[in-house]
């Protein structure tokens, strides 16, 4: 989303979430300091503060900056009440459903997981989500105000549900639908990478960047981008499969219909299925106490996305690019391996290299992003 506002009041919904990002953005700004980064009227800025402080959702903290008082004319700075509200995020893999409660700075109070059978009916898929939900918001001691989804497959973001996901058998699954009949809050859902880039934007170390790609290496290998500022949206089916780029012609045939799809050869399945383990725990672990074939396992998977990598840093040089899920470890291999497959094969990036590195969001990027997707939505962009 751009950070550079208009002061008409068909925009107003759109300038209460600028002001709102940018608080987040440039953490503890002054009034003065929102309206010269958003380019808003100081008159605009002070009537959108003093409507979100009503909410409270915004409070002053004071007049310090770096614990020392500021030179002339008290100033006070502003803040997000972290406190105020509560978003529940819903992050659905093809192998478990992770489920989380974040503050309005993507901080996770309470965190939950359970299992999903390889091959589960939508239909009871969805009465098994309504009644996990519901056993995991009443711990909740603060009601939630939202729920985000973040999901595996096509995702129909405009009309909240599943187009499909081929690999778990469902085809229009209206998932919104069924959560906002049980639970009458809003409700999103998005593709669960496309969520996870919204949080690095919104809390990571991409708040700064325009141009980022954010790549999740799970049961499959996912991605979501932001392009000059803009979370990145193609219609219908939103885009971002980075799993099923070809990385071997001819290769492993996948479900997608295709054949030798990057998620064949370097995702959690994939290596799961080649070392014959049930858990990628399993295969971390082996890593890190030295097991020569799994390490090996493990730079291979980096090599291999780092190969697909190069091709979209060569067609959007973006600045960034974060790396998440259980791979995305920094005592393993991979990442370091994707670096230098990328260096090696893109000529662009010896141009101006592109960063690569872990999501500081850990194994909570999927609940976070989900979450985000809620945030955004219905509270940043409320009317």
């Amino acid at each position: 989303m751009s950070f550079i506002g208009q002061n008409t009041l068909r925009t107003k919904q759109l300038n209460r979430s600028l002001v709102l990002q940018t608080i987040l953005r440039l953490e503890k700004p002054s009034r003065q300091e929102i309206a010269a980064f958003t380019k808003l009227t100081p008159a605009t800025i002070t009537n959108i503060i003093s409507e979100l402080m009503a909410e409270k959702l915004v409070a002053e903290t004071g007049s310090m900056e770096n614990g020392e008082k500021r030179a002339g004319r008290k100033t006070i700075v502003l803040d997000l009440n972290e406190e105020s509200k509560r978003i529940a995020g819903v992050h659905i893999r093809s192998d478990r459903v992770e489920l989380g409660i974040m503050t309005l700075k993507g901080k996770v109070l309470q965190f939950h997981h359970f299992p999903l059978p390889e091959k589960i009916d939508q239909n009871d898929f969805l009465a098994i989500i309504v009644k996990e939900l519901e056993s995991f918001l009443a711990t909740s001691k603060v009601p939630v105000s939202c729920i985000g989804i973040g999901s595996v497959g096509l995702v129909d973001f405009e009309n909240g549900r599943i187009l499909e996901a081929d690999h778990m058998g469902w085809e229009n699954v209206e998932l919104v639908s069924a959560i906002s009949a049980r639970f009458p809050i809003p409700v999103y859902l998005d593709h669960h990478v496309r969520g996870m880039a919204l949080a690095e934007k919104l809390f990571g170390s991409c708040k700064n960047e325009a141009n980022f790609l954010s790549v999740y290496v799970g049961q499959g290998i996912g991605s979501g981008m932001y392009l000059r500022d803009q979370l990145f949206r193609s219609d219908l089916t939103g885009a971002g499969e980075l799993g099923h780029m070809i990385y071997q012609p001819d290769g492993i045939p996948c479900w997608c219909g295709s054949r030798g799809c990057l998620e064949r050869y370097a995702s959690e399945a994939a290596i799961m299925k080649e070392f014959q383990i049930d858990s990628i725990d399993d295969f971390i672990t082996g890593c890190k106490q030295d097991e020569e074939k799994m390490l090996t396992g493990a730079k291979d998977a980096g090599k291999q996305i780092g190969t697909v990598l190069a091709s979209i840093i060569n067609m959007l040089h973006v600045n960034k690019i974060m790396i998440g899920g259980k791979l995305a470890d920094p005592q393993l291999p991979v990442i370091s391996e994707i670096r230098k497959e990328v260096r090696r094969l893109s000529f662009l990036d010896k141009k101006r290299k592109v960063e690569i590195e872990a999501s500081s969001m850990g194994e909570h990027v999927g609940v976070i992003g989900a979450a985000s997707l809620a945030l955004l939505y219905a509270i940043f962009n409320k009317s």
